[in-house]
């Protein structure tokens, strides 16, 4: 089944030009529905579905004519469509599952950690050492974590592949994840997956000193309808935040950071070349 993200999104968008062409707050808005104006926000910036009822007066309210009604009607019910549940379901926090869901209907996914190999490039038995590292994981949800992020990788080698560029610290490619023979596995799938035209990987080195990003990890997600806002996701021990508000400054300091930090950082053939070297250390020692 379809991912509702997209379809929440573009209705978002829809409703919200509807209303200023209506010439209405969101305030006005919130007062004819008997909600909260940040319901209205949430609406439009298409973190939450509409009922049907809101969605008929919200029509009514910007006297959208019938022949428009059709195809926002359409959308509509696409944003209302339940997914399938997985297996590994309930072992991902509740913080973290609106990123699954907005990373699976991206387009073109950018980012940037100093000291792990970034998810999506992750081997299973990587992620199985870093998850079992995490005292707040238990036990019995190790396996179903691991298979969750199999998951989510499996889009980059399926029909239709998002962009993914991914930019680390050297660092990730010299701690010792699960051990020699576990990051010599992992070292090298990093190689294999930077051959795919969709994919790119850069390396900021250490003897390049501090670079834009240093001390921050960070992701940003674009999306194929045409909104043009980025999602900036944040992430800590126990919860995450999301920048993607159009207008946000932080959320635009973060752009600014990401063309900063890949100007500065390995080309993706040299970033190879130091994989590689790398590896052929860890053989060595």
């Amino acid at each position: 089944m379809a991912n509702p993200t997209v379809p929440k999104r573009q209705l978002g968008r829809a409703l919200r030009e509807l209303r200023e062409a209506a010439v209405k707050s969101r305030e006005d808005v919130a007062k004819a529905l008997e909600c909260s104006a940040s319901k209205i926000s949430r609406i439009e910036n298409g973190h939450v579905g509409v009922r049907s009822t809101e969605f008929a007066a919200l029509l009514d309210l910007y006297d959208v004519p019938l022949d428009q009604r059709k195809d926002l009607s359409a959308l509509a019910r696409e944003t209302r469509k339940r997914r399938p549940r997985t297996t590994y379901g309930r072992s991902i926090p509740d913080w973290f599952r609106r990123f699954v869901s907005l990373e699976e209907s991206a387009s073109e996914i950018r980012t940037y950690n100093g000291e792990l190999v970034p998810g999506l490039l992750q081997t299973e038995d990587y992620t199985r050492a870093v998850t079992e590292a995490n005292p707040l994981h238990a036990p019995t949800d190790i396996e179903r974590l691991v298979r969750a992020r199999a998951a989510r990788q499996a889009r980059l080698v399926g029909d239709n592949p998002p962009r993914l560029w991914v930019v680390m610290s050297e660092g990730p490619l010299r701690l010792q994840v699960g051990g020699r023979d576990v990051m010599a596995s992992q070292l090298e799938h990093i190689v294999e997956m930077a051959k795919l035209d969709h994919v790119t990987v850069q390396v900021a080195p250490f003897a390049a000193g501090a670079h834009a990003s240093t001390g921050l990890n960070f992701t940003l997600l674009q999306f194929p309808d045409d909104i043009g806002v980025d999602v900036v996701y944040l992430e800590d021990l126990t919860s995450a935040s999301y920048l993607d508000k159009r207008d946000d400054p932080q959320r635009q300091s973060y752009v600014l950071v990401w063309q900063h930090l890949t100007a500065s950082a390995l080309s993706p053939r040299d970033t190879i070349r130091l994989v590689n070297t790398v590896r052929r250390e860890l053989r060595q020692n």
